[in-house]
C-alpha cells in the first residue's frame, strides 16, 4: 500500500512527461524541457518529443501547445534512473514503510546490544555464566 509520501516521490522523482509534437512552437520552451527528435516509425507522424520532469511545467507546456494550434499526444512513463528501484520497488513495496521498518529494526538492535552489555557488567551474573559453561564442559 503506498503512502502520501510515496505517491509524491513517485510523481517528483521517477515520473517524466513525454510530449510528441508534429513542430516546435514559434515561442521559446521553458526551462526545463528538453526536446529530441522522434526515430522513423517510432512516433508515428510526431516529429520531436519534449521531455519534462516537472508535472506543473508539462501542464504549462501543454497549455502552450494548445495556444499556438500544435497537434501533440502526451505520455507520462517511468524515467531511466539509478534510484527508481529504490524508492519504487517492482514488487509494489512501499517505500515508508520499508524506512519506518529499519528504523524501529535498528532501535531494536541497539536496545537489545545496550541491555547485552548492562548485563556484562553485573560481576555475579557473569561469574554464573563462567561456572556454568565450566560444568558443561566438565561434563562432555
Amino acid at each position: 500500500q503506498l503512502t502520501k509520501l510515496d505517491r509524491w516521490l513517485k510523481e517528483r522523482f521517477i515520473y517524466e512527461t513525454h510530449i510528441f509534437t508534429l513542430r516546435i512552437p514559434d515561442c521559446e520552451l521553458p526551462a526545463g524541457v528538453r526536446v529530441e527528435p522522434v526515430k522513423e516509425n517510432k512516433g508515428g507522424d510526431y516529429r520531436h518529443k519534449l521531455i519534462i520532469q516537472n508535472n506543473k511545467l508539462a501542464e504549462n507546456v501543454i497549455i502552450l501547445l494548445r495556444k499556438n494550434q500544435i497537434m501533440h499526444a502526451t505520455h507520462v512513463v517511468e524515467a531511466k534512473n539509478w534510484y527508481n528501484l529504490h524508492i519504487a520497488p517492482k514488487n509494489g513495496g512501499s517505500f515508508t514503510y520499508k524506512w519506518i521498518l529499519r528504523f524501529f529494526a535498528l532501535n531494536l538492535a541497539c536496545v537489545g546490544a545496550w541491555g547485552i552489555y548492562l548485563l556484562t557488567q553485573n560481576v555475579e551474573l557473569m561469574a554464573l555464566v563462567k561456572t556454568s559453561i565450566d560444568e558443561l564442559k566438565a561434563g562432555m
